[in-house]
């Protein structure tokens, strides 16, 4: 049953994406279909979510959801042809790890029940509040005070709600289905790096492999890493070969992370800060220059994914008083980060333990970077692809110590009880960043004197 509505869960967000991603952004893109498919499933996801925000009901978001996707396979299937190929013969052995992957993950997911404290208490706690009341709006119980981290987007508590209610049943496992789903792009956009070399190698099993247990209990923090390292490796493709589609994925990835975590609404602003850096210090940027990089139909695009991050944490959230924990931005939290600053033992702590915790890879992905990139050096070559990731890992772990500094939870339990899930984003767009500087020694290795 299980394989079943994963199948028909697959093609229903792909119907979601395809129209709005074809029509505004890839009608005239000739880039493999491959290449295209995590695209239109991550826009697929932004649009069910928009369309079940907007509605607020699952049962009609659903139906209107079905209705919309069905006739965009038609017209998919219409539209394509006879001249639809979907597996060429480059993409057999990449498409073959795809589905192996996707499959191992498939039985690590669903072969445990929901025990993680977070995934039970939270995520899922509020998937099952939306499934038992059949809607995302203040009758599922965000007013009450007792719910933890009402706050928190509910992309996939959204979408865990919506597969139990297709399969019309709740327990520990039918839920944690959404995980399963939500992983599918990053994996295919993964291996459209895919090449027979070590930097690949290095890729593959840092990325999807090194985060293992987060991408199956039931955390967020794991895919926000994922998504996260991402996008960071699809921009730094677009400014080394300025493939507009690059650029679209790497935003979408920015997008769908911000519905994930209050923390990916950061990670997404500093994504697109570090692309005006880039533009900007190319010295050849200028604002008239925007319309050659997103048009009428692309901003419309845009509008569309940006929207339910605007409506749920800009809006609804606000309507319905419902705040972080952190009281980030108040007077409190600032008299806090003065205290810890001035006490001479919090910051040291707070970097100490983001940097050499046990189970935080912060330091080891640096070294691993800066070994790379003294032997770029080296090898006389210069490239740009790794400094978005930099820029963001840098800027995020410095936003990350400020909220250690501001939390008014007491810090030593603070730290321990989460800098293994926090500084995951950090070390993954380290790594992200790490790949290009591989991939460029490896192509200096090949050129002949």
């Amino acid at each position: 049953m299980f394989f079943v509505v994963s199948g028909l869960f697959i093609i229903f967000i792909f119907g979601l994406g395809y129209p709005v991603a074809n029509f505004l952004c890839l009608k005239n893109d000739d880039s493999p279909f491959m290449e295209k498919i995590p695209f239109i499933l991550t826009t697929g996801f932004l649009v069910n979510h928009l369309i079940f925000l907007l509605v607020q009901s699952l049962k009609l978001s659903l139906l209107m959801g079905v209705i919309i996707s069905s006739c965009a396979i038609v017209w998919f299937f219409i539209k394509q042809g006879n001249d639809f190929k979907f597996i060429h013969k480059e993409n057999r052995l990449p498409l073959a790890m795809i589905l192996s992957l996707l499959l191992l993950y498939y039985f690590a997911i669903l072969s445990d029940p929901l025990e993680w404290w977070d995934a039970r208490s939270i995520w899922f706690f509020h998937a099952k509040m939306i499934w038992s009341a059949q809607t995302i709006n203040l009758n599922a119980g965000w007013h009450n005070s007792w719910i933890p981290h009402a706050d928190y987007p509910k992309l996939i508590p959204a979408l865990a709600a919506q597969v139990s209610y297709v399969l019309g049943y709740w327990n520990e496992y039918a839920p944690k289905l959404s995980l399963f789903l939500i992983l599918i792009p990053p994996v295919f956009w993964i291996f459209s790096f895919y090449s027979r070399s070590f930097s690949f190698l290095f890729l593959v099993l840092v990325l999807p492999f090194g985060l293992k247990t987060y991408l199956w209990i039931g955390s967020m923090d794991g895919y926000v890493a994922f998504y996260a390292a991402v996008s960071m490796l699809l921009l730094g493709r677009y400014f080394k070969h300025h493939h507009l589609l690059d650029l679209m994925s790497g935003i979408s990835c920015l997008a769908l992370i911000s519905n994930i975590k209050n923390e990916g609404i950061l990670i997404a602003l500093i994504g697109i800060l570090s692309i005006a850096i880039m533009k900007l210090s190319s010295g050849k940027f200028k604002l008239i220059d925007l319309k050659n990089i997103f048009s009428i139909p692309q901003l419309g695009w845009l509008a569309v994914i940006i929207s339910p991050t605007i409506l749920w944490s800009f809006f609804y959230k606000y309507k319905w008083g419902l705040t972080n924990d952190l009281h980030i931005g108040t007077t409190k939290s600032l008299f806090q980060i003065m205290n810890r600053l001035s006490d001479g033992v919090s910051f040291p702590l707070i970097l100490k333990t983001t940097f050499f915790h046990e189970e935080s890879a912060v330091w080891l992905a640096l070294v691993t970077f800066m070994v790379s990139y003294s032997l770029l050096k080296v090898s006389k070559r210069y490239i740009i692809s790794w400094i978005p990731a930099l820029i963001t890992a840098t800027i995020y772990y410095c936003c990350i110590v400020t909220i250690y500094l501001l939390t008014p939870a007491d810090l030593n339990w603070h730290l321990t009880t989460s800098i293994q899930r926090t500084m995951l984003t950090v070390s993954s767009c380290v790594i992200a960043g790490t790949y290009f500087i591989l991939k460029e020694i490896e192509d200096a290795s090949r050129v002949k004197p």
